[in-house]
């Protein structure tokens, strides 16, 4: 059964440049760009309007974001291999995150507000006590050493997901900081991650134009989706964990059945590459879920489901 969104907002040259990534609370969808500027758009007005801005430090842009409402913390990683992290409430910098050896390049919080992990161009994961007032380092997990593009953690905590440029994907245990999968399917850069609602699936997409689900504890591929012709850029599940959100080069979004594993409505509105796709957080309110898509076209799209359909 084919599902029907639309369009219900949109901003044009919402930033100056290429807008690379957008994460989602249930007060905002924050994006940024190749301007180092986080914008906060308004999640609960239809006309979503441009609540705040922040100016980061970083010097070259920002390609990667990770949001968590616990702490009240939004993550910013820059082509400057730097992490800088900002709090929700007063705009403040609350840490720049530098390492001398290497750059950083996707970071994700843990659900409990408790770690901040990032992967590296040098192919390791760095973990961090967010929870610390100077983010003391915890833990490096080891990979084969290709420069990982993608990064999520479980929302039960048990799990850190890697995707790498040589098409490595990995799945580390948290609780003893070893490596529990290394993933077959993907001999190109896998660019996107991301575990499912209840934890048990893993999502992952890149250069192969295909997207891989797995198994979580047995490591082994459930299942494939194709449909896109390019790159896939981003991946992310809705919070019921029945439907799977892509975003790619080919300038499509994609909404998959996990039930069906088919595509169940697919969005060819904008003109240009999808860099980022997110679901709007909205469990526990009034409000139906939709999705918010931003890439070259520096544009902010909302959608949401048809009523009916």
């Amino acid at each position: 059964m084919s599902k029907q969104y639309f369009s219900t907002s949109l901003t044009p040259e919402a930033h100056p440049a290429d807008i690379f990534c957008v994460e989602t609370t249930s007060e905002y969808a924050i994006t940024s760009s190749g301007n180092s500027t986080l914008k906060f758009w308004n999640a609960t007005t239809n006309n979503h309007e441009l609540s705040l801005t922040i100016k980061t430090t970083h010097r070259l842009g920002i390609h990667h974001l990770s949001a968590n409402k616990e702490l009240g913390l939004v993550a910013a990683v820059g082509f400057d291999g730097e992490i800088s992290v900002w709090s929700l409430q007063d705009c403040s910098c609350r840490a720049v995150i530098t390492d001398p050896k290497t750059a950083y390049w996707a970071v994700r919080f843990s659900a409990d507000g408790e770690f901040m992990a990032a992967t590296s161009l040098d192919g390791g994961i760095t973990v961090w006590n967010a929870a610390s007032d100077n983010f003391e380092r915890c833990g490096e997990l080891e990979t084969k050493g290709s420069p990982g593009l993608a990064i999520d953690y479980s929302n039960d905590g048990r799990f850190i997901a890697s995707g790498h440029e040589n098409g490595g994907l990995y799945i580390f245990s948290t609780e003893t900081a070893r490596l529990l999968h290394s993933l077959p399917g993907h001999i190109k850069a896998v660019r996107a991650v991301a575990f499912s609602p209840l934890s048990k699936l893993l999502a992952a997409g890149g250069d192969s134009n295909v997207i891989t689900v797995y198994d979580v504890t047995s490591g082994e591929q459930v299942f494939n989706l194709s449909g896109h012709s390019r790159w896939i850029m981003s991946l992310d599940w809705n919070f019921t964990g029945e439907y799977l959100l892509s975003g790619s080069f080919d300038k499509s979004l994609k909404v998959w059945s996990i039930e069906q594993t088919e595509c169940v409505s697919t969005q060819t509105e904008s003109d240009s590459a999808v860099w980022a796709v997110k679901w709007t957080k909205t469990a526990g309110t009034a409000r139906p879920q939709g999705f918010v898509s931003v890439g070259i076209d520096r544009t902010v799209r909302w959608y949401r489901e048809a009523t009916g359909s």
